[in-house]
Formats: structure tokens, C-alpha cells, sequence
């Protein structure tokens, strides 16, 4: 049975939700969640992403081959540079544009895997890390989203549009990493920035503002920055590139119904881009109406024309 392409965002939406509810219920339950469960419901919901896209011909065996070499070489740059300058990571660059070519469910994939293979290089495995991978999803899952409104284009005003995205994430993967650990590092003290169990929301909102602002604003500026900077200095040829692999990797070929009925095979493959629609293969050559209908070709038309 073949999905239809509604199911992906449906079964993605359905995963962000419970993502972000992972984030949520410490404000108020305080960080009581399993590492172990967290991580492997990232990962299944990659798994399912992933078949997902298979399944709807977003994703081929070979462009799988290439998203898995991209993967381990963004988790050797985070090897190469663990931080960076302050919150920069060179890691962000690949997730943001493999997401704007390849779309939300495999830009999600690309950045929760990178975070989980990179923490194997760097032995960063602890109660961070399911965060992290979700919120390097949701980095790439956002350019996805960006490239589908802008056509996938190569054009400065699509880059300057996935830069500035660049930034908004920046700052929003700080802000959701700091919502995980504000209980868990700066709960239970007594200043007008700690986290208390039982607060209202508006207190809660308050005193978390004050604490990013206080702790990471500066930090996570850097990250933005650096994001906006990588784009725009290598956005277009690494899109490019990553264009020419996806047109080349998720091309079909299908035979059309025989039109002429007379039991013979159709006269012609087609090619099929899964963005693109259906169009004539290069090798084909267009028939004559006369040889379509049996007919004999012009030129001995020609040669039987009496005087």
C-alpha cells in the first residue's frame, strides 16, 4: 500500500508535540524523565520519518546513502570543534541546508542523528542529549519548511530568507535547551530566577525571561550569527550541490498506457520528478502523424505524387 504525502506532516506533527511536551512538563513537574526512554523515542520517531519519506518517494536508497555521509561528516565537525566561538557550531550549517533541500521530515532526521552520532565521537551522552537531538530536528525540520515556501530557489533573497531563519533558530535552540535545564540546575533556590514547583504561569514565564536574558542571551547570539554568516557566505553552492543530488537521486521512470491499443508497448518512458510532474525522457523522438496511423513516411508520399 503507498501513503499519500499528507501523512508525513500529520505523523511530524504529531512527534513535535510530544517533543515539546518533553520540554513543557518539567516547568511543572520538575526533571523526572527517563534519558534512556527520551532518546529512543527521538529515534523512533526518526525511524518513522525516514520510512515515511521512503514511502512517498521524498527519499531514495541512495539519497539515504548520501544523508548518512552528510550525518557523520556534521558529527566529525562538532568532534572538530565541540563549542566553537562561544555558542557557535559549525554542525548547524549542514542540518539548516540539508533541511531547505531535502524538506522537514528529513531535516529533522538530519539533525537529531547528527547530535546522536556526534555525542558517540564526543562521549556526550547524558540527560542532555534527547533535547538537543530534538532541538537540532526542529532546526532542520524549520529550513524544510522554508525551502518548501521558497521553492528550493537559489536566488540571494531564498538565502538571505534561510539566514535569517539561521538566526531565529539560534536563539530558539538556546531558549529550549534552557527551558530543560532551568529546573534541573537552578531549581529549589530562593532567587527571583529560580525555578520553584507550583507557579503560576505568568511567574514561571517571568522568571524565565529573566534568566535567559541574564545567562544565555550573549551566548546564544554567537550561534545566530555564526548560522546567518555560514549561510550566506556558503548557502548557494552547498544547495546547489545538494539540488543536483536530489534531482538525480529521486527521479522515476514510468511507462504510459498504451493509447494506440493495438497490444504493442507504449511508445515512450517518461520521467517523473516527484516535485516536477511527469515530462518526455530525453532519448525519446517525437513520431510523424502519418506513422502513427500506419501510414508511409512523408518523403515516399512525396515520390508517389503523380505529375
Amino acid at each position: 500500500m503507498t501513503l499519500t504525502r499528507p501523512v508525513e506532516p500529520i505523523v511530524f506533527g504529531l512527534v513535535s508535540l510530544a517533543g515539546l511536551g518533553a520540554f513543557v512538563l518539567p516547568l511543572w513537574s520538575g526533571p523526572r524523565a527517563s534519558t534512556g526512554l527520551l532518546v529512543s523515542f527521538v529515534v523512533a520517531a526518526v525511524a518513522l520519518l525516514l520510512a515515511l519519506a521512503l514511502q512517498t518517494h521524498r527519499l531514495s536508497a541512495r539519497l539515504a546513502a548520501v544523508l548518512a555521509a552528510l550525518i557523520a561528516v556534521d558529527a566529525a565537525l562538532r568532534l572538530a570543534a565541540v563549542v566553537g566561538v562561544a555558542g557557535f557550531s559549525p554542525i548547524f550549517f549542514l542540518i539548516l541546508v540539508c533541511g531547505y533541500v531535502f524538506g522537514p521530515g528529513i531535516g529533522f532526521a538530519m539533525g537529531a542523528l547528527t547530535l546522536l552520532l556526534s555525542a558517540v565521537f564526543t562521549a556526550g551522552f547524558g540527560p542532555w542529549l534527547p533535547y538537543q537531538m530534538l532541538g537540532c530536528g526542529w532546526v532542520g525540520a524549520g529550513a524544510g519548511l522554508v525551502g518548501s515556501a521558497m521553492g528550493r530557489r537559489l536566488s540571494r533573497p531564498a538565502m538571505l530568507v534561510l539566514a535569517g531563519w539561521g538566526i531565529a533558530s539560534g536563539f530558539a535552540f538556546g531558549a529550549l535547551l534552557d527551558v530543560w535545564q532551568w529546573p534541573l540546575f537552578v531549581g529549589g533556590q530562593s532567587t527571583s530566577i529560580s525555578w520553584a514547583p507550583g507557579l503560576p504561569p505568568a511567574e514561571l514565564l517571568r522568571r524565565f525571561g529573566t534568566f535567559y536574558l541574564a545567562t544565555s542571551l550573549v551566548y546564544d547570539s554567537f550561534r545566530a550569527g555564526g548560522n546567518a554568516i555560514l549561510i550566506l557566505l556558503l548557502g548557494q553552492p552547498v544547495v546547489a550541490a545538494l539540488l543536483r543530488f536530489r534531482r538525480r537521486f529521486l527521479v522515476e521512470w514510468e511507462r504510459p498506457a498504451n493509447i494506440l491499443g493495438d497490444g504493442r508497448a507504449g511508445a515512450a518512458d517518461t520521467v517523473r520528478d516527484p516535485e516536477r510532474g511527469p515530462e518526455p525522457a530525453r532519448n525519446d523522438r517525437p513520431r510523424s502523424a502519418a506513422g502513427l496511423a500506419g501510414g508511409a513516411p512523408a518523403a515516399e508520399a512525396a515520390d508517389q505524387t503523380p505529375p
